[in-house]
């Protein structure tokens, strides 16, 4: 049974791993790949952070503004 390195120099068989591996990505690409999400991470974490302390600004006026509604018409029956 012949196996597939059989009759190939070793140059050959360097020459086709090389050629296998080119869509795999470096150790540079994958750093680059992570700078550019911790970046996108942080920009997301920071409109997160401004919507919910904007949420609970607003929501604290509504909350004393039904509770003061709610108060009157109770009171009144």
């Amino acid at each position: 049974m012949a196996t597939p390195a059989e009759g190939r120099t070793l140059e050959e068989r360097v020459s086709r791993l090389e050629g296998a591996y080119e869509h795999l990505a470096t150790k540079a690409d994958v750093a680059r790949l992570g700078g550019e999400v911790g970046g996108v991470l942080h920009q997301m974490e920071r409109r997160l952070v401004r919507w919910m302390v904007a949420a609970a600004v607003i929501s604290v006026p509504i909350a004393v503004g039904i509770a003061t509604v709610l108060n009157h018409l109770l009171a009144a029956s």
